[in-house]
């Protein structure tokens, strides 16, 4: 089936498109644009139907003629757990995650749409248990995002998390366990994957619009000031004498001490990583990667999503420090779709 790849981020929209060709792929086409204030958080009828408007120009403007799309839902609206249970039926195991979720989804199960997926098998006390990722996303949300897409006259074929998108363009489906940091606009998801599957995922309240704030505040400066301040000089303690460094530490430290935390409840789980992947559209804020690699004792890598995409003119269009934002929309392209 022919389709493209969409992300529908808080702050920007992302599209790409690829052909397989072996064990690589080929860039078709991508585009990205500015997306409305709230996206798809926004409850106004109006602002779905500007969003579903910027998404059908897009389309447009990269020249992409399909209308099957494959999109994910924003990774911080989405409710994960990861749970542990004994070998059970299917049938058994159908009410044991009905349980689960009721003592761990913080709405209503009529509500949500719930999944899960077994991610492996571990031995505790001498019998076997299988490890297990239960996700739960609001039905509301499912809605929208299908009502937006097909107001754009799009086909949605397929919906997922971004981290599960992120994953697939990032990490080999053989590998050791890494950890995925995924710094958003408004969340900073962290999830850990295991031969290219997502075994384990976090969201916290805290991303690129919080160290923004938090100069503009140290600083005294505008938001849009602020931002180019960000941009500029990130945690680098040479420049500006240090000043937006120390604007962006109390932050920063939110995120290496939710790193942390992911860190030790997989040692309990007996896995153990040695690097960590930065994506997002704060990946490449100056000097974070090396402050992260400093504070936790770990190599620290920039994501190329187009790792496997063969190097071509149309590839060299997209600028090298902006191939990390594109993680979500080059994984949703690579899904595999009957």
């Amino acid at each position: 089936m022919e389709f493209f790849g969409l992300d529908i981020g808080s702050h920007n929209i992302k599209l790409v498109k690829l052909a397989r060709k072996q064990d690589k792929y080929q860039l078709v086409a991508f585009g990205s644009c500015s997306s409305t204030s709230k996206g798809l958080l926004s409850e106004a009828e109006s602002d779905l139907m500007s969003l579903a408007e910027i998404i059908k120009r897009l389309q447009q403007e990269v020249g992409v003629k399909t209308k099957n799309v494959v999109t994910a839902l924003p990774q911080d609206q989405i409710f994960t757990r990861a749970i542990t249970l004994p070998s059970l039926s299917d049938d058994e195991l159908s009410s044991a995650l009905k349980w689960e979720a009721e003592q761990y989804i913080p709405v209503s199960l009529d509500e949500v749409a719930l999944t899960h997926e077994i991610v492996g098998k571990i031995e505790e006390e001498g019998k076997e248990k299988i490890e297990i990722l239960l996700a739960a996303a609001p039905k509301s949300l499912i809605e929208k995002t299908i009502k937006v897409l097909k107001v754009a006259g799009l086909n949605p074929v397929s919906l997922e998390m971004e981290i599960t998108a992120i994953a697939r363009s990032l990490v080999p489906s053989e590998s050791q366990p890494v950890l995925i940091v995924d710094l958003g606009a408004k969340a900073t998801d962290l999830a850990v994957v295991e031969n290219g599957q997502v075994i384990l995922v976090r969201s916290i309240p805290t991303g690129g619009e919080a160290l923004t704030r938090a100069i503009s505040l140290g600083l005294g400066l505008e938001p849009s000031q602020a931002e180019a301040y960000k941009k500029a000089y990130g945690a680098d303690v040479k420049k500006l004498e240090g000043k937006v460094s120390d604007a962006l530490g109390p932050i920063l430290e939110v995120i290496v001490g939710e790193i942390e935390k992911t860190i030790q409840f997989c040692q309990t789980r007996k896995k153990d990583f040695k690097r960590v992947i930065l994506v997002g559209g704060t990946a490449g804020l100056p000097e974070a990667a090396n402050l992260l690699a400093k504070k936790l004792n770990l190599e620290i890598q920039i994501g190329n999503p187009f790792s496997r995409v063969v190097e071509d003119s149309l590839l060299a269009k997209i600028p090298p420090a902006d191939l990390p934002l594109y993680a979500v929309a080059v994984g949703l392209a690579m899904k595999e779709v009957a």
